[in-house]
């Protein structure tokens, strides 16, 4: 009782097992899914995004840029118009302490175009001579001052077109230090293109400064212009980077072309949009931060997340009552089979399913059904089978045979041949000895061999010269296991029914070789033999189990034979009238 609960309790772990193997296996699945969808639409969509961000940061700066190109050629335009003005050229041709009247229109001029324009904080004209006009006739420049010593002059010098400086704090006059980006372009007589002296052009840097201001890159994102030389333009943070607190990387941006580059700065992911103009070579560049192109990115991120988790838990309750469905068909196999193996032979399964498992339950209950039929067949095998082994024995021992040998005894004792009675008598205890063989069903070949030996000696004392017998035997087979008492039946009815009623002697001839996988028993005389419709009548008798004088134990050979090996197994009969008679008896091979 205590083995079959824990039996049981075994099953059902078992079952719990194999049920939580599926219920992992999917989840597995299912999370490794889940996992690597949830990472490729993040990783996707971030990418998305932060490119959709980037060229909108891209877009932004050419329009900056663009806006700046603008202005700056509307400031060329200007310098071109007081360049080549007629009024100008013929003060700068002249001796210009003559004509003092021409220079105040100028500077009127100057002053009218300052008053009008926020964006311009000077407008100065010097001569080679010396010669100086600008628009606020107040403004005093500083007596130490050479223009010659000063960038935005000497770049004017080396290039031809109008320049532009960086930015910087114009210190020209006194009490003025605005910080500026200075136009500079020669003033040239354009009938032979000589130089008559220097136009400049003072800036607001604050100008530039609202133009770029207005551009919003995330909350730490910035934008600043270079010049081509690689000078700063303009910068949010001008003072920090003046004072080296802050540094940009400026040789990478000057060699590198319009578009997006990563750098890493101060454990941070930083990236620069350059767009370079074509007009004035100035470079505007947007500094952007990576987590500031995609600020939803931890929303989204912890969206993914939250959507993956419960998918996770859907899938896994999915998982586990999908395989608990999967298992109860299972399940109810499994106790239809305790059933049947506790003796209900008529446990059933029924399933109501139609696939795989239900074929399995209908397997089942045919070989169910079938096993029944075997073990009732088997029974009734088994019932036949000791019916013929007692029949053998009943005869085996024959009272005829029994009497006629007690009386030979007898009868040579009293005559005084006790030789022959010592004889006789050791071969009949053999005789019964080896049929009873302590109630074994088989013996091997010997003892069989051993069995029919005495059997002849026995009959060969009672029938003197009438009787003569040969064994030849294939001693490899001698330890092969055999039906016992096979050979004997088929002896006597050679004896009795072909050798008893001829004239002379007759000869038994016992064979046994091995024939093609098994072997073969030939018992062979040369008597009075048999016409083939007698040997018809004896094998009705012997499959119809009838017997008379002619097929005593024949019959009971035959049905044992097929019994213990199966229906290919059995005896064989060939005869001739006075040709004598073969039997081959056929059996396996088993050690």
């Amino acid at each position: 009782m205590i083995k079959r609960f824990w039996g049981k309790v075994g099953e059902i772990n078992h079952i719990r097992s194999i049920q939580l193997t599926i219920s992992l296996a999917f989840s597995m699945l299912i999370i490794v899914v889940v996992a690597i969808v949830g990472f490729l639409s993040y990783t996707i969509t971030g990418n998305t995004v932060e490119k959709n961000s980037s060229e909108y940061v891209y877009q932004l700066i050419k329009q900056v840029n663009y806006d700046i190109e603008y202005y700056l050629k509307n400031v060329e335009y200007i310098a071109g118009n007081l360049q080549y003005k007629k009024n100008v050229q013929t003060f700068f041709k002249s001796d210009g302490e003559d004509n003092y009247l021409q220079k105040y229109t100028i500077q009127q001029e100057l002053d009218a175009i300052v008053e009008a324009r926020k964006d311009i904080i000077n407008i100065m004209l010097i001569g080679n001579d010396g010669q100086l006009i600008v628009n606020n006739p107040k403004l005093k420049l500083k007596t130490e001052l050479d223009f010659k010593d000063q960038s935005w002059y000497m770049k004017a010098l080396q290039n031809k077109g109008i320049q532009f400086s960086e930015s910087h704090v114009q210190n020209l006059f006194v009490g003025q230090y605005d910080w500026v980006v200075s136009c500079s372009t020669l003033l040239e007589d354009p009938t032979d293109g000589s130089v008559l002296g220097m136009l400049l052009i003072d800036l607001n840097y604050n100008l530039i400064n609202d133009m770029v201001s207005k551009i919003e890159l995330g909350e730490k994102g910035y934008l600043f212009v270079i010049s081509p030389d690689g000078d700063m333009v303009y910068h949010p943070k001008q003072q920090l980077l003046y004072s080296d607190i802050k540094k940009e990387n400026i040789n990478l941006i000057l060699k590198s072309p319009d578009g997006n580059i990563k750098i890493r700065e101060d454990g941070l992911d930083k990236q620069y949009t350059i767009a370079t103009s074509s007009y004035s070579g100035w470079k505007v560049v947007g500094a952007v931060y990576l987590d500031d192109l995609a600020p939803y990115a931890p929303y989204l991120k912890r969206f993914f997340v939250i959507v993956s988790f419960l998918a996770v838990l859907v899938a896994v309750l999915s998982a586990v009552l999908l395989s608990s469905n999967m298992l109860h068909p299972i399940k109810d196999i499994l106790k239809s089979m305790n059933q049947f193996r506790n003796g209900d032979l008529d446990a059933r399964i029924e399933i109501q399913q139609n696939n795989e498992i239900s074929q399995i339950a209908k397997e089942f209950n045919a070989m169910t059904i079938q096993i029944k039929t075997l073990i009732k067949e088997n029974k009734e095998v088994e019932k036949t089978k000791r019916k013929t082994e007692l029949k053998a024995l009943q005869d085996q021992i024959n009272p005829h045979f029994l009497y006629n040998t007690l009386d030979s005894i007898v009868w040579m004792s009293e005559v005084g041949n006790n030789k022959d009675v010592v004889t006789m008598t050791s071969s009949l205890a053999k005789l019964f000895r080896i049929s009873i063989s302590k109630g074994n069903q088989f013996i091997t070949l010997a003892e069989e061999l051993e069995h029919i030996k005495s059997y002849l000696t026995i009959q060969k004392i009672r029938y003197g010269n009438k009787l003569e017998y040969n064994l030849e035997v294939d001693e490899t087979l001698l330890k092969n296991k055999v039906v016992k008492i096979i050979i004997q039946p088929i002896v006597e009815n050679a004896i009795y029914h072909g050798i008893k009623n001829m004239p002379g002697t007759g000869t038994i001839v016992i064979k046994v070789a091995r024939e093609k996988e098994g072997m073969a028993i030939t018992v062979s005389d040369d008597g009075v033999g048999m016409t083939q419709e007698q040997i018809d009548k004896i094998l009705r008798k012997v499959y119809n189990k009838e017997k008379d004088s002619q097929g005593v134990g024949i019959s009971n050979v035959v049905e044992r034979i097929k019994l213990n090996y199966g229906e290919e197994y059995g005896l064989q009969f060939m005869s001739e009238p006075y040709g004598g008679t073969q039997v081959k008896i056929i059996l396996p091979i088993e050690y």
